[in-house]
């Protein structure tokens, strides 16, 4: 079996599958070791505990060796429920979001195969909570007494946080088109609220499609076989999904909300425009009234003046109009 798990290490230069393996010792440092030390005739003592993490487009084949089910590993596989147990292996098929590369949110499969002291993550993509955990946290991790169920839960709970993560940066991209629609709103802001929910729903969709699968690892009969402990990580990964759950549904709440804030704002604008409107129409009014009163046929000292009557009237008539065009152009500029 370790000449095939070389293999697929081997594979990694020229665009094939990669694997990382981890190994957790108890009250030692984790350490990376190379997918050839691996061996199925040296079974994982209790007091270890191995992660095998392999990035393959075609699914692990090889990793069946192990022990698992390589259909079963298929990341794009298993059963509706997101769940199965057989010959001793536990297989969860879950949706991990990636996002933090700056471009849009997108869902990668993934496939946890948990074994005797052995857990398996197989992805056709890099996914980012599992680069972040190889990269960054497992050096510092002391996992090797806890029990391979427990560590997978612990791995589920971290997927959970990005969705948190996502969440965050949802709202703060939130908190500053709202900031700018107080200020000024303008039509563009519509396409961007339409952006935010589409994203909002997005991210529900995808957590609500893996309800059945938590919500199977917190009852009782998940696995009756396992230890306290284990049970006790699983309902707690399980509450902790219901958490998340509420916090991405109140995030589309959030969207309606500045959709209400957008709407109030533009008729507001479109309440001072129309008032700027009337001022304006009432004062071309008064100017039309003055020139009709002029055209009576009575007798005025007025139409005696001549010229200099007429320059006076045309004058009034002007400051008329073009006070109130100034003033109309001041309030629609501040409406914007």
């Amino acid at each position: 079996m370790s000449q095939r798990i070389e293999a697929l290490s081997a594979a990694t230069d020229d665009g094939g599958p990669r694997v990382r393996a981890m190994l957790f010792e108890r009250d030692q440092p984790s350490r990376e070791i190379e997918p050839g030390a691996i061996s199925a005739s040296c079974p994982v003592p209790d007091h270890q505990l191995l992660w095998v993490d392999v990035v393959a487009d075609d699914g692990a084949e090889a990793l069946g060796d192990l022990g698992a089910d390589p259909h079963r590993l298929d990341p794009r596989g298993g059963t509706p429920l997101g769940i199965a147990i057989a010959e001793g292996w536990k297989y969860l098929h879950v949706h991990a979001l990636n996002w933090h590369d700056g471009r849009r949110a997108t869902h990668e499969p993934v496939a946890v195969g948990i074994g005797p002291n052995i857990v398996v993550t197989v992805h056709r993509q890099p996914v980012d909570f599992i680069g972040d955990v190889l990269d960054n946290e497992a050096d510092h991790l002391r996992v090797g007494r806890l029990e391979a169920i427990s560590f997978a839960t612990g791995l589920l709970d971290r997927m959970l946080t990005d969705y948190l993560d996502a969440r965050d940066a949802f709202e703060s991209a939130l908190d500053r088109l709202e900031i700018v629609v107080l200020r000024r709103p303008r039509p563009g802001h519509l396409a961007e609220l339409q952006g935010l929910r589409h994203l909002a729903s997005k991210l529900r969709r995808h957590l609500a499609s893996q309800r059945d699968l938590f919500d199977a690892l917190g009852r009782p009969d998940f696995d009756p076989g396992q230890s306290d402990s284990a049970e006790r990580h699983c309902r707690a990964v399980s509450a902790r999904y219901t958490q998340v759950m509420s916090a991405v549904e109140a995030a589309r709440e959030l969207v309606n909300g500045s959709f209400d804030l957008y709407t109030s704002r533009a008729a507001e604008s479109t309440n001072q425009a129309m008032h700027t409107l009337t001022v304006v129409t009432v004062a071309m009014g008064l100017a039309a009234t003055v020139a009709g009163v002029l055209g009576m046929n009575f007798q005025s000292r007025l139409f005696d003046t001549g010229e200099q009557g007429f320059r006076i009237v045309a004058a009034v008539i002007a400051a008329i109009v073009l006070g109130s065009c100034v003033w109309a152009a001041w309030r629609l500029r501040g409406a914007r």
